[in-house]
């Protein structure tokens, strides 16, 4: 009888430890579709945010002030492209680059390092070809991913 009781008391142990490893399974999958789905909605939620920061630059008319006080807001930022056409030349101010077709959309971005004296050049007068007069006017554009609505950057030509 005692044999018995030992075995009898094993199987109860063998079965609540198999439901506590299904209950913490089960748990733990919720638990990870819960946190996929959040992650989901911060990712809209950025590029909500992101387009609408941009909006203001979207085919719209600014002065090279203007244009200085956005490169010196995103010109951080690791996934903003930033580039200023001043006449023949064109300069990039973010720490990523892309082409830009015709449509001011791109299917390609490339990482680059960022250069802090590149900004400086924006306000300096002597720096011929980069800098941005405060009363010039500069068309703007956002530039976007092809096929998509996603903002990836800002293009700014004199």
């Amino acid at each position: 009888m005692d044999n018995a009781q030992k075995a009898i008391m094993i199987g109860v142990g063998l079965f609540i430890t198999i439901i506590i490893i299904a209950a913490v399974m089960l748990i733990t999958g919720m638990g990870q579709e819960m946190l996929q789905g959040g992650q989901e909605q911060v990712s809209n939620i950025s590029k909500s945010l992101q387009a609408q920061l941009t909006a203001d630059f979207d085919d719209s008319t600014i002065t090279g002030a203007q244009v200085v006080t956005a490169i010196k807001r995103y010109y951080k930022d690791e996934s903003m492209v930033l580039i200023v056409k001043n006449g023949t030349t064109t300069t990039n101010y973010g720490k990523v680059t892309a082409t830009v077709a015709g449509d001011y959309t791109t299917t390609s971005i490339t990482s680059e390092r960022y250069t802090p004296s590149g900004i400086g050049a924006l306000s300096d007068s002597s720096a011929a070809g980069t800098y941005a007069p405060s009363t010039a006017k500069y068309k703007s554009h956002v530039i976007k991913i092809a096929g998509s609505d996603n903002v990836v950057g800002l293009y700014f030509e004199k």
